[in-house]
């Protein structure tokens, strides 16, 4: 007995709504993640490709991974409501707007300069391989295969990885100034033109997450004036919505230039009227839907056997590897056939090859419990370090449908480069709040 899709998406929408009562916002990490895997299994059980049938006992573990993950997160709110404890703002600072301004600018500036010294090295590399700028983008294919090979030469490793981290800080610029700042443009620009000359989408979809999560986030404790203007809303949105067009009208343009298949083995019908648009193509489904698939696949072959921990640290195992202290973990995991070869099997094909049947009972809670315990330190101390740090873990939590994304370097290289540069706008930004200006602030609160 399987599922029905139907099933699905209410326990995710029950999980949305979940999310919503316990944290009081609907963006929240339940919700998040309810919303991710709802979708996503239901994408599975409607069967547009006809995917091989998980087993009974990988329905359960991805059932009980998911309330894990809610009994997590769910933890620290009931404790606080069983003690009696109140989450009022401890603000011993304030920043001041002027100071935090300019270093937002600078921080951003700097990030996404070197950013895109590491961008500009690559194209350089690929125009010098094929000739110029259209050619380029004319052996998309083979460039794409040659990112798959680790056989793309001379550009340093990770140093793109600043934009993401640019990203995040712009995330929480534009919340706390109240709209969409034109810097926080200038690192997704960077990553767009980075991932077009990688033929790849992942950092793009990355660099979405980050400021949205960044920016949702910062407005728990934004220092700025509340405001119900509808037309500075609408502003808002339009301009949110449009950013996210950019970045799909530019995913979808990767997809076609790279030559992605849309022809599967066992596509229905239905699926197959859509060969050729960007609403719903096989391959999108596919990329959509097929992740439970291939951790199926992935338990019942219980073929892989790595060193504990080297694809959860992954880059941790990299830098030792080169030190001749442990073994290389490949970028790319193995690949499996569920009718349709793919290698993306969900976080808890990671967690498992590492931590054995311990990592899907243990971590999924472990995970839920962090973001919530980082999720009430930014509503009590709205330090950007703690801001910068969650949005990470949404990352995380965004992602676990498809892998565990702690294994790529650029996760790791973005989070430290957040940290640090939170830490110094924090560090530098925020001055003492005085008798008077406490009492100013209760009242507005009060008052709001």
């Amino acid at each position: 007995m399987y599922p029905p899709p139907e099933l699905l998406a209410s326990l995710g929408l029950m999980g949305v709504i979940m999310g919503r009562l316990l944290f009081h916002r609907w963006f929240n990490h339940v919700s998040l993640y309810s919303f991710i895997w709802g979708t996503g299994l239901t994408l599975y059980e409607m069967r547009l490709i006809d995917y091989s049938r998980m087993t009974e006992e990988v329905w359960m573990l991805l059932g009980y991974a998911w309330l894990a993950f809610i009994m997590g997160a769910a933890t620290l709110v009931f404790a606080k409501i069983a003690i009696g404890i109140n989450d009022q703002p401890r603000q011993a600072t304030t920043p001041n707007i002027m100071s935090e301004r300019r270093a937002f600018t600078v921080a951003i500036m700097i990030l996404s300069a070197i950013a895109l010294i590491s961008t500009l090295r690559r194209w350089a590399i690929l125009i010098d391989m094929f000739g110029d700028i259209p050619s380029v983008l004319f052996n998309g294919y083979k460039i794409y295969r040659l990112r798959i090979d680790g056989k793309l030469p001379g550009v340093i490793p990770y140093l793109n990885s600043f934009a993401l981290a640019a990203v995040c800080l712009g995330g929480v610029y534009s919340a706390r100034a109240g709209k969409i700042k034109l810097i926080t443009l200038l690192p997704l620009l960077i990553i767009i033109l980075d991932d077009v000359a990688q033929a790849g989408r992942a950092k793009m979809l990355m660099s979405a997450i980050l400021f949205s999560s960044a920016y949702f986030l910062a407005k728990l404790t934004a220092a700025r004036e509340a405001t119900f203007n509808m037309t500075n809303r609408m502003k808002k949105i339009f301009a949110g919505g449009l950013l996210l067009a950019v970045l799909l009208i530019t995913a979808d343009f990767v997809r076609s230039y790279r030559g992605s298949e849309e022809r599967f083995y066992g596509t229905s019908k239905e699926l197959r009227q859509f060969e050729g648009t960007a609403i719903l193509t096989p391959s999108i489904y596919l990329y959509l839907s097929s992740h439970p698939g291939v951790f199926n696949a992935y338990w019942q072959a219980e073929s892989e056997h790595p060193f504990p921990g080297s694809n959860t640290f992954a880059p941790i195992f990299r830098i030792l590897a080169r030190l001749n202290l442990a073994e290389s973990v490949p970028h790319f995991s193995k690949f499996y056939n569920m009718p349709i070869y793919s290698n993306t099997g969900t976080y808890l094909r990671e967690l498992h090859a590492d931590f054995g049947i311990a990592g899907i009972l243990v971590a999924p809670y472990l995970i839920g419990f962090v973001c919530s315990v980082v999720w009430f330190r930014i509503k009590q101390r709205s330090k950007l370090t703690s801001t910068v740090l969650l949005a990470h873990l949404y990352l995380i939590v965004a992602f676990s449908y498809l892998y565990q994304v702690t294994r790529v370097g650029e996760w790791t290289v973005s989070l430290l480069v957040s940290l640090a540069g939170g830490y110094f706008i924090d560090r530098y930004c925020r001055v003492p709040i005085t008798a008077k200006a406490k009492s100013q602030l209760d009242n507005f609160k009060n008052a709001v």
